[in-house]
């Protein structure tokens, strides 16, 4: 099985759009829909194999290309696929009453951006991954400016800017590697990076840090991201937070497994990972647009990620995957959720939750803010229960308390926005949702109690990601042996 059908299906469907638009108006959307539970079965069904799959199709330097299917990548393909599929679900019933202007173009982008954070978490050269680095920029600054209102322009010129500037500082990185190290390929500088001298290593891992630390969202370097969740679709925020930003985060803890094992920067990095996740959560209580609050939101749940996957141990990164699988399913529900109020009611004010007329968004709503929070029973619990165990057993107990803090923060405009949710004041009209729809959310709630009630069930998925993303021999090897 070709890893590449991962990345080369959703890219050639841009060029197969003409076609399948003679099929009629629901052509494109469905073949697309299609496509993107065809790669879903694709990935879940190749989780029963223990074989890494290399596919290199070109290694001449720098401009090699080779991708590395193993239980780690494969991981987040599932995850982005499943995601990208419940997103197009959803999206079949919206346009039925709101479709985007040249859907034709919209799908093309959005199966572009899935083709790019797959190609981020399978290349194992730098600068391939670079390039899967700007394909998923282009897409996100397109699709954040698409309903092309002034907030959205604005949003979509924003993420340009800070794009453009997180670009110039990988690029930088990159050419100091290949200049001192005469590689690219992830195995080669993995054997090799130690060997460059101290202040080079320091120069090119800061360039890494704020190259890849806009696109993860880390403080200071997020400070464009609420911005562009407000001026963005509500829709389109569910693919930014529920895939976008973890095929970030995978490449840049990849990278530093790979560089830096047991890194000395380390404890560095969890602090600036605890920091964003307090600065985000004490911001979002003033927030009163829905956007915004879970724009923070996600800030603080990725920087709450990003402190776990600093610790560079298996135990943390067993954890950290289990926030992200709660984050995706949780965030890209919520998101769902203020799509369909703005659509009705023409708002994403938190007072409007006080008029919400619909009792199955409210509880779906409810049950997502649950999970972040950690409710017992609910996915989010099982990864902050095991990040804290984590922390405690490091005998890292300010970073625990800390963190303790910030979730508490966090609960308090939760409430604030659970008492708006169930206030008694006069309802609007009911908001209609379609089939799809209701079986979209119903869907990923089965998943967030699934994961809470069930962990068992995924913990081997994801044991085998967090043991194999820490092996770097297994890594090295098993590309060397394709490559030499």
């Amino acid at each position: 099985m070709s890893s590449i059908y991962f990345i080369a299906l959703p890219l050639l469907f841009g060029f197969a759009t003409p076609l399948l638009a003679k099929l009629g108006k629901n052509g494109i959307a469905y073949v697309s829909t299609l496509m993107q539970a065809g790669l879903f079965l694709l990935a879940l069904s190749l989780l029963l194999s223990t074989t890494w799959h290399v596919e290199v199709i070109s290694i001449a330097p720098p401009l090699g290309i080779s991708f590395v299917l193993n239980k780690a990548s494969l991981f987040f393909v599932l995850l982005f696929t499943f995601m990208m599929m419940m997103f197009s679900f959803y999206y079949l019933g919206l346009r039925k009453t709101d479709p985007y202007k040249s859907e034709g173009k919209f799908f093309i982008l959005i199966n572009m951006l899935l083709a790019a954070s797959i190609g981020l978490v399978l290349s194992s050269d730098i600068f391939n991954a670079y390039v899967f680095f700007e394909i998923a920029g282009v897409s996100a600054y397109i699709l954040s400016a698409y309903r092309k209102t002034p907030k959205a322009l604005e949003a979509g010129l924003k993420y340009l800017i800070t794009g453009m500037i997180a670009s110039i500082f990988l690029l930088l990185a990159i050419t100091l590697i290949y200049i001192y190290l005469g590689s690219l390929n992830l195995a080669v500088l993995s054997q090799t990076f130690h060997t460059l001298p101290y202040n080079i290593k320091v120069l090119i891992s800061l360039f890494l840090l704020i190259g890849f630390g806009f696109k993860v969202e880390i403080f200071p370097l997020n400070f464009w991201v609420t911005d562009v969740y407000e001026g963005s679709d509500s829709l389109v925020n569910a693919l930014f937070s529920g895939i976008v930003v973890k095929s970030y985060l995978f490449v840049f803890f990849h990278i530093l497994y790979l560089f830096m094992p047991h890194s000395e920067f380390s404890t560095f990095l969890i602090i600036l990972g605890v920091v964003s996740m307090v600065v985000a959560e004490i911001v979002a209580l003033k927030q009163t647009n829905l956007k915004r609050v879970f724009a923070y939101s996600s800030l603080g749940q990725v920087g709450f990620i990003f402190a776990v996957m600093a610790s560079e141990n298996v135990y943390a990164l067993t954890a950290a995957l289990f926030i992200v699988l709660a984050h995706s399913l949780a965030k890209m529900m919520i998101f769902f959720i203020i799509t369909s109020i703005q659509r009705s009611y023409n708002s994403v004010n938190i007072e409007i939750l006080k008029e919400l007329n619909s009792p199955f968004l409210r509880v779906m709503l409810l049950l997502s803010m649950l999970s972040l929070l950690g409710i017992p029973l609910l996915a989010g619990f099982v990864g902050k229960f095991l990040a804290l165990k984590s922390f405690a057993v490091s005998g890292e107990f300010i970073i625990l308390a800390v963190i303790v803090i910030a979730s508490l923060i966090e609960s308090i405009y939760y409430f604030k926005i659970t008492a708006n949710l169930f206030s008694k004041d006069t309802k609007r009209e009911k908001v209609l949702l379609t089939l799809s729809q209701k079986v979209v959310f119903s869907t990923l709630a089965l998943l967030l109690i699934a994961v809470g009630i069930l962990p068992w069930l995924f913990s081997g998925v994801i044991n085998d990601a967090a043991h194999i993303m820490m092996d770097n021999a297994a890594y090295v090897q098993a590309l060397m042996e394709v490559t030499q």
